[in-house]
């Protein structure tokens, strides 16, 4: 993948080497090194495997114990990538950090589903309590400064796809959705991710584009359905059309209102049977790969093929 240098800038990644931020951190050091000659990564152990990985294709290693205004010192754009359930007082020592910092671009830590539209009035998970919480602390914290903030959403991860939870039995070719099977989603592969935020920062530091970058952003790498899953699994494992199993959406979520839990994908199969997954009618595709042109968004086949 190859793209135009028309800016540059430093970058700090928080959060360098969990789920999401080793994706982000080895994009950024390999196809948009170019455009940041400076990554710095945050670790909790800077010996790890993951780590010395990022340190051989040349990141900063800084210790997540390590002040924020040191990690942040002189960085044009910083990415978050910290789990929410980081102590209290750490979340309102970075928001403060980064206001010191003042930095071009901040993204925070979403990418995920779009919890804003969420229904789960008395027991909505903890993990999007958090993250409502933290925005509203860090757009406080940002009033009056540079920094545009950016909020990031992508649907299912699509690595999760295939894991117990969304009613997607590839094993045993079964697919239980809420309600209708045709009912689309978001899903979105970690890496084109991390794509997309090198992506938005490029554009957030071009002044001729800064513009068009708004704060509230939705991206989908692909928007299928249960049935449009199935479908892909018969042709990439060459089965039959498995079978469709629909369940009460009113049920179930009548039951984990009842019966909170800490599962985030009992939540996240709620919102794919509601239809708040469906990003095909507002998302940034065009804006972050337009055409294509800069990679090609992978798919659940090509997830499937991987996996075989």
């Amino acid at each position: 993948m190859t793209t135009n240098i028309k800016v540059t800038g430093t970058v700090a990644i928080l959060g360098g080497t969990g789920d999401i931020g080793l994706h982000i951190s080895r994009i950024f050091l390999t196809e948009y090194r170019k455009q940041f000659p400076v990554v710095r990564i945050t670790t909790r152990n800077l010996e790890s495997p993951k780590a010395q990985e990022l340190k051989k294709l040349g990141a900063e290693l800084h210790k997540t114990s390590e002040s924020f205004d040191n990690v942040l010192s002189g960085i044009d754009v910083v990415v978050n990538a910290l789990p929410t359930t980081i102590p209290d007082d750490v979340k309102t020592e970075l928001a403060a950090a980064v206001a010191r910092a003042n930095p071009k671009v901040y993204f925070l830590s979403e990418f995920g589903v779009d919890y804003r539209l969420n229904e789960f009035d008395g027991y909505e998970h903890f993990d999007w309590r958090h993250k409502r919480a933290i925005t509203a602390q860090t757009k406080a914290a940002l009033e009056g400064k540079r920094t545009k903030l950016i909020l990031l959403v992508t649907g299912m991860f699509l690595g999760w796809l295939f894991t117990p939870g969304l009613g997607i039995d590839i094993e045993n070719n079964v697919y239980t959705p809420l309600g209708s099977g045709s009912v689309r989603f978001a899903t979105t592969a970690e890496d084109d991710i991390a794509r997309s935020i090198a992506q938005l920062a490029i554009l957030s530091l071009d002044p001729e584009t800064a513009s068009t970058v708004p704060t509230d952003i939705r991206i989908a790498g692909q928007i299928v359905s249960h049935e449009e899953v199935r479908d892909a699994v018969a042709r990439v494992k060459g089965v039959p059309k498995g079978e469709i199993r629909s369940r009460s959406l009113e049920q179930f979520n009548n039951n984990l209102k009842a019966n909170p839990n800490d599962n985030v994908l009992d939540y996240i199969w709620v919102l794919i049977g509601q239809g708040k997954l469906d990003f095909s009618g507002e998302n940034a595709n065009e804006l972050v790969n337009p055409g294509q042109s800069l990679w090609k968004w992978k798919t659940v086949e090509d997830q499937l093929r991987d996996s075989l």
